[in-house]
């Protein structure tokens, strides 16, 4: 078992818990809305013998604290400099990236804006509504979400959520740790407040990543080819002439299939882009 290191990182207005284990290439895994760290760690353990393996908690998720107030307005640009500052601090030079879901699009993000700290993003299932046709009607879903949220509470919102991104069936693993459970649930008014409506609201320069595509692998997974957040890794590979790179499992496969994920992604770190 790779040992794990735990620490903190203090960055503009937040102090991020974050892992570090393995060694070889830095590899930096983003979670996705959950965000927390430990979702990745059997998966981590398992990439540890070919790479140096960063992750951590998101700011405001879990462990990782923030000072005062958020901007939602700057979600993207606080997000992506939380990531430039662990690379820049942990791996200091180029990293490989994962990220899934909302850390797919922070990871789009950061190749976008620092190009020269990201040597390969896979792009796990980001919900960038708006790079699809019908983006005003998944603008005006998040927004009753939240609202719903603000009305009537976490649980209608998220029950909301879940099912009209199909999501509603998410695979566990059989055994979670009680207190990971405590802090996923900890962190949904979290989500709801801040980021329901930002992460696929975000608007990417698609020019700018179409400079970046020979280094962006749009991937998804494979029990998740109908549902909402596999819709913009399809429109991306399509707009570039390429195949979406399935994974195992869902939209969570990284958590409940970690050794098929683990070996899918040091495929797709290594093999080509297609």
């Amino acid at each position: 078992m790779p040992v794990k290191q735990t620490h903190t990182l203090d960055v503009p207005g937040a102090r991020l818990h974050y892992q570090v284990r393995g060694q070889g290439p830095a590899l930096l895994l983003i979670p996705g809305s959950n965000g927390d760290a430990d979702l990745f760690d059997t998966l981590a353990d398992l990439l540890a013998p070919r790479h140096t393996v960063i992750s951590y908690d998101r700011r405001g998720f879990s462990r990782s604290t923030f000072d005062g107030s958020l901007d939602n307005s700057t979600w993207d640009e606080i997000h992506v400099n939380d990531a430039r500052c662990l690379l820049q601090a942990v791996a200091g030079g180029p990293a490989y990236v994962f990220g899934s879901s909302a850390g797919a699009v922070i990871g789009l993000a950061l190749i976008s804006q620092s190009p020269d700290l990201v040597t390969r993003l896979i792009a796990h299932e980001p919900p960038l509504a708006e790079v699809l046709a019908d983006a005003a009607r998944w603008r005006a879903f998040f927004q009753e979400v939240y609202d719903t949220y603000q009305r009537d509470g976490v649980a209608s919102a998220m029950q909301m959520f879940m099912t009209g991104i199909g999501l509603d069936e998410l695979h566990r693993p059989a055994a979670i740790d009680p207190e990971l459970i405590r802090r996923l649930s900890a962190n949904v008014g979290f989500f709801l407040d801040h980021e329901v409506r930002q992460a696929p609201g975000y608007r990417p320069d698609l020019a700018t990543l179409d400079a970046q595509r020979e280094r962006i692998v749009p991937a998804g997974g494979r029990d998740s080819r109908r549902h909402f957040p596999y819709r913009p890794s399809l429109a991306l590979a399509d707009r570039w002439g390429k195949s979406v790179t399935d994974f195992p499992g869902d939209h969570t496969g990284y958590w409940s299939q970690p050794g098929e994920f683990a070996a899918t992604l040091i495929n797709a770190l290594t093999g080509p882009v297609t």
